[in-house]
This record gives structure tokens, sequence and C-alpha cells, in this order.
């Protein structure tokens, strides 16, 4: 993964992550604006470096986990309103990417999107940060939180 991806992919893909599961749990966005930010920096550097070094099964659990020790870190959350947040964000992603990106690869091979930086950075924007976008919209819009007992 090229340099340039860490900045059009990483992060703002964590950012809209984070900015979700917020919104649905009733998290200030403007108030948490500045530590998101330091937040996707720094995960998306994390999930970069483990890109580079890393190509096996548990990659996704120390994915996982990772963002629900920044979450508790950095915005002083208990560890189990992290991982409640940190599963929001991964369920979000991982649905957009199964429904969205399973059509594309029909378009455009899949071989090829892996191979070029430019068109995975393009099916990225295309399959996870519009759709995040869209829902983060909609979440604030109709007002969409959910209560979780735990989180009290």
């Amino acid at each position: 993964m090229e340099w340039f991806s860490f900045f059009l992919l990483s992060f703002p893909e964590v950012l809209l992550m984070l900015a979700v599961s917020f919104a649905l749990l009733g998290i200030s966005i403007k108030e948490n604006l500045k530590s998101m930010i330091i937040f996707s920096l720094l995960y998306g550097g994390v999930s970069f470096t483990l890109n580079i070094y890393m190509m096996n099964s548990v990659k996704p659990l120390i994915n996982l986990t990772v963002f629900a020790l920044l979450v508790v870190i950095i915005f002083q959350f208990k560890m189990l309103h992290g991982f409640i947040i940190s599963i929001i964000g991964f369920i979000f992603l991982v649905f957009f990417e199964i429904i969205l990106l399973l059509p594309l690869t029909q378009i455009i091979p899949f071989e090829q999107i892996a191979a070029s930086p430019w068109l995975r950075i393009l099916a990225g924007i295309m399959t996870i940060h519009i759709p995040l976008l869209v829902t983060l919209l909609v979440i604030q819009r109709f007002k969409l939180v959910i209560k979780i007992p735990l989180l009290k």
C-alpha cells in the first residue's frame, strides 16, 4: 500500500467510522472533533503499518483491539465503551465492504483494483467513504440514537 493511500483511504475511513459510532450513540461530534482527527491520524498510521507488516487472520482482531484502546485513551471512555464504539464502527465498515465491493468487482476485476493504488482509492471512496457519510447524515438528520444500558 502506498503512503498516500494512508491519507486518502485510512484517515477518512477511520474518521467516518468513529463519527457514525458517535452519532449513533448520541456522543457529540462537534465537541470531540479535534480528538477525532488525532484519533484518525494515530489509528490510520497503525492500520497502515499493520497492512505493510502483517498479512494473516489475526490482523482484524488486532485492528479492532487497537481501535478500542485508542478510543479509551484519547476520549477517556471505559474499556467496555471503547469496544462497543469499535464494534459498531467495524460492523458498518464490513457491511459496506461486503455489500458494495462485490458488485464493483463485477465491473472491475478485483485483481485490477488490488494492483492499482488509484483504483483502490476510488473503490474505497465508492464502497466505504460515501456510504459511511450518507449513513452519518441520515443518523444526524433523523436523530437516530440508540440507548445502550451498558453505556450509562
